[in-house]
């Protein structure tokens, strides 16, 4: 056996039960800002423009985040020169999510250049991470050209004005989606407790942005029986929300990850958590929207956008889970699925109700789903939450 074969077994030994280092939490830390100032943006312009700009802005920072995530999952992070690399790009984050409210205008390239930056950084941390492990090295070395040329066409956005920002920002994601399915199933080893548990605190981050958001919006209500009901219905939406995602959907795909033959969790990762999880994740962030604009006037109705932002929220939220479950199990979560259609029925039609009833209306649909899906699946649920259960989510 080589040296290079002899430390890609040892790597993939220790990377099957590799858990979350605490430099990479701290890094989270920046995207919880950045994800308060991708609601600040859509909350400013909830128009159908808007919302498309919003849902751009997120795709690049979840891209950046998610090339982290794959890049500390193959490498050492308690080494001090990845330590030292991953504070730095965290620094260029920061002042990424600093320039998000007015990345379309004069503060683009204070976008652009930082998060070409914190894109070339991961790019450099992967290839020395993996310099001992042949397969792994090739791998990304074959994916590089892509994971750069992404983050310059970005850079050259941040230079010019709309409409060709958002359309070289827009072939900017296209050409990592487009890197990210060549790469098959070359050469990728994928910790499963690690890679789950990374999306799963990302989850959890939005969510917590969402309170946070609730919050700061309850703040300036009267303290009376509309502001109780107000704050307890916006909670029970969040705790839904967490419900939908922890009390089966992580355990499962976590399951269904550590089953795959090691060849194919690369492309099960890619589809699952870094294309998949992203409906999931803007769709909170959207719900957040919703709460805000609902906690700001409760007893008049919504404006259209806040309407959009429900019912596309809650929609994107429940079809994120629809294709997580088709890719990882190959079956429909039929409950989310006429959930997210009733949410975008809800929002259609309630116009004229007021902000609070309508989104109980949604919190309902959403406890709804969940409940009938805790019975349809309660065998499901207790084969997976024994340590000998196979895939069946």
């Amino acid at each position: 056996m080589s040296t290079s074969e002899q430390h890609a077994e040892a790597a993939s030994a220790a990377n099957e039960e590799k858990r979350a280092g605490y430099i990479e939490l701290f890094f989270d830390l920046v995207f919880v800002f950045a994800f308060t100032q991708v609601t600040t943006l859509i909350v400013e312009d909830t128009s159908a423009a808007g919302f498309a700009r919003a849902a751009l802005i997120f795709a690049l920072v979840w891209w950046s985040w998610s090339a982290y995530a794959w890049m500390t999952n193959a490498v050492d992070i308690e080494n001090l020169a990845t330590r030292g690399l991953m504070l730095g790009a965290m620094l260029a984050s920061f002042f990424m999510a600093l320039a998000i409210p007015d990345a379309y205008g004069d503060e683009g390239v204070w976008f652009a250049v930082p998060y070409f930056v914190v894109r070339v950084l991961q790019v450099a941390l992967y290839l020395w991470g993996v310099r001992d492990d042949l397969q792994q090295r090739v791998a990304v070395v074959q994916l590089a050209p892509w994971f750069l040329v992404a983050p310059t066409v970005v850079l050259a956005g941040g230079l010019v004005d709309d409409p060709w920002r958002t359309t070289l920002w827009t072939a900017s994601i296209a050409i990592d989606v487009a890197g990210a399915l060549s790469a098959g199933r070359q050469g990728f080893r994928v910790s499963p407790s690690h890679f789950a548990e990374r999306y799963a605190l990302i989850v959890i981050i939005a969510l917590g942005e969402s309170i946070v958001a609730v919050g700061l919006a309850a703040e300036a209500l009267e303290r009376d029986g509309v502001f109780a009901l107000a704050v307890a219905v916006a909670f029970v939406g969040a705790a839904a929300s967490w419900w939908a995602y922890f009390d089966l959907t992580q355990v499962g795909v976590e399951h269904a990850l550590r089953s795959a033959e090691p060849e194919r969790r690369g492309p099960f990762a890619r589809d699952v958590f870094t294309f998949f999880h992203y409906p999931i994740v803007l769709g909170i962030i959207l719900l957040a929207v919703a709460a805000k604009k609902t906690l700001s006037d409760p007893t008049a109705p919504l404006s259209e956008g806040g309407r959009a932002a429900l019912g596309l929220g809650l929609g994107l939220f429940l079809v994120g889970f629809v294709l997580v479950r088709l890719r990882a199990i190959r079956r429909v979560a039929w409950e989310r699925l006429a959930a997210a259609a009733a949410a975008l029925l809800a929002a259609l039609v309630l116009a004229d109700l007021d902000a609070l009833p309508l989104l109980g209306v949604f919190v309902c649909i959403l406890v709804a789903s969940l409940a009938i899906e805790q019975v349809r699946l309660r065998e499901a649920r207790s084969r997976l939450r024994n340590p000998s259960a196979s895939p069946g989510a």
